[in-house]
């Protein structure tokens, strides 16, 4: 009851899962704990508890999961010491030490689909797993098996709220709730803030040309060179529309702003030069230039301003910006 009880207790398994790893540890008596989560394949260690006096260490990596892996109800493995071992991945040991480790290994598995792995460690000077130790291991894995599945559900839909799913870069949502933020941030202190808006003005055409997956791909390609071009923890790089994108820039005035812009659509152009030879637009509106409450207006409207005029720049060999 008290392993289902913290388990199921939130559906955030960072908050979850110390909680209950330490009170299995405490009915089983052993050296390591270790929660692994199954995802594209992909076993990493979501979660573990190790004794204070135990001499090796849980290193917080991931790995290929083992084709062989089955959905058996449980493995007891006996891995001699000494050296990494396949089962093992994330098991570091002392240098030097010769000593092998029991190893009671049980698969999390919802209606037989795989999740991930619970693995019970102890030292192979010790005794073996106990019959009732295994029927208890079995039974926390089947409560485990659900709050990894759930928590990875509800981890998803989260990420899903914030982000968009095709680029992996913040949404309308965020861009929103970013914008609010920073604006409120630059009227309390009184400091810059950039909007910077890019359009891609051919986006249909090669989209026609190139089909759904070549379309996506400049659309990935545009926000992978926005996202890497962005201050960490600073600026936020959005999708906000089908091919328009926004980056807030905190502290950034108004030329450096168009400056950035500049180099940013070269970096588009070059990055999706060899798909199709866009052309973009840009806008930027900075606060205190223009109030807080017309900033997004503004930059609406000088996109709108840049899309109509019928020259455009050239951008040798990476397409043209306007």
């Amino acid at each position: 009851m008290q392993i289902a009880y913290l388990a199921g207790k939130s559906l955030d398994l960072d908050e979850a899962l110390p909680a209950t790893v330490t009170a299995m540890a405490e009915l089983i008596p052993c050296e390591h704990v270790v929660v692994l989560q199954l995802e594209n394949d992909v076993m990493g260690v979501r979660a573990h508890w190790s004794r204070p006096s135990a001499g090796a260490t849980i290193g917080d990596c991931s790995f290929k999961r083992s084709p062989e892996t089955s959905l058996c109800d449980l493995d007891v493995l006996h891995v001699a010491g000494g050296g990494a071992v396949d089962a093992l991945p994330y098991f570091q040991v002392e240098p030097g030490s010769e000593r092998g480790v029991v190893v009671l290994t049980v698969p999390l598995a919802v209606d037989y689909v795989c999740v991930g792995r619970l693995d019970f460690i102890r030292d192979g000077a010790g005794e073996d797993f106990s019959a009732w130790e295994r029927h208890f291991a079995q039974a926390c894995a089947r409560i485990l098996a659900l709050s990894v599945r759930n928590g990875a559900e509800y981890a998803r839909m989260a990420w899903l709220a914030e982000h968009d799913p095709l680029t992996g870069i913040g949404n309308r949502r965020t861009f929103d709730l970013a914008l609010n933020r920073e604006l409120a941030r630059a009227e309390r202190y009184r400091r810059d803030v950039s909007l910077l808006l890019i359009d891609l003005d051919d986006f249909k055409e090669a989209n026609t040309h190139l089909g759904l997956s070549g379309g996506d791909e400049i659309l990935r390609r545009t926000a992978k060179v926005l996202a890497e071009r962005a201050r960490k923890g600073a600026d936020v790089s959005c999708r906000i529309g089908g091919d328009e994108f926004a980056m807030i820039l905190p502290e950034i005035g108004e030329r450096l702003a168009h400056e950035l812009a500049m180099r940013l659509v070269k970096d588009v152009a070059e990055s999706t030069m060899s798909l199709w030879p866009m052309r973009f637009s840009y806008s930027v509106s900075t606060y205190p230039a223009t109030s807080a409450e017309f900033l997004r207006r503004a930059a609406d409207a000088q996109l709108l301003a840049a899309k109509s005029r019928k020259g455009r720049v050239a951008v040798p060999v990476r397409g043209a910006v306007q």
